[in-house]
């Protein structure tokens, strides 16, 4: 790795982090903190630099958790290391490699509905959220609307990822020459 791509991946690592820290204290932006702090793990990715993506990807997940002060509660953290920050990463891998946008779906769908399930019983079993206060039809079918949830988050995130990752790369061929 040249001193180009490592200054290009410290301030990416340094923006997943500051965007994670604001999703983990205001509770608010917890959701659209962490897809936002996912399109800055694409900044090595524009000179084809994986190993500096996810460790980008790793950097800034790790300072931010730092940062919290290793509070598990939130949301951000295991969102953000469970599918949103590495999904970018090995999707653009398998675009690359010529897996088919179909198959990329289907295993993005996969994992987006089982990080979902995931975070569901780590947050009610683990953690001990209390979910009574929600109607009785949405406690009784709870394993039946999380999936379709998953789905079109999923479907959302890929949209933004690509338009993001067009939108990023045009104005850094701008800046990185």
């Amino acid at each position: 790795m040249n001193s180009k791509n490592i200054a290009v991946s410290a301030v990416s690592a340094s923006l997943i982090a500051v965007f994670l820290i604001l999703g983990a204290y205001i509770t608010v932006l917890d959701i659209s903190s962490v897809v936002i702090a996912s399109l800055f793990t694409l900044i090595p990715l524009y000179k084809k630099n994986y190993l500096g993506a996810f460790l980008c990807f790793l950097a800034g997940g790790v300072i931010a958790f730092m940062c919290y002060g290793f509070n598990p509660i939130t949301l951000v953290f295991p969102s953000f290391f469970a599918f949103f920050g590495i999904y970018p990463i090995v999707s653009t891998k398998m675009l690359e490699k010529g897996v088919k946008v179909a198959i990329l779906y289907v295993i993005g769908i996969i994992w987006c509905v089982a990080v979902c399930y995931g975070l569901y019983f780590y947050y009610t079993l683990f953690m001990g959220l209390n979910l009574h206060n929600m109607p009785l039809w949405v406690m009784n079918n709870i394993y039946y609307i999380l999936a379709p949830v998953a789905i079109a988050v999923y479907f959302v995130f890929e949209l933004f990822i690509r338009f993001g990752k067009r939108f990023l790369f045009y104005y850094l061929s701008k800046i990185i020459k």
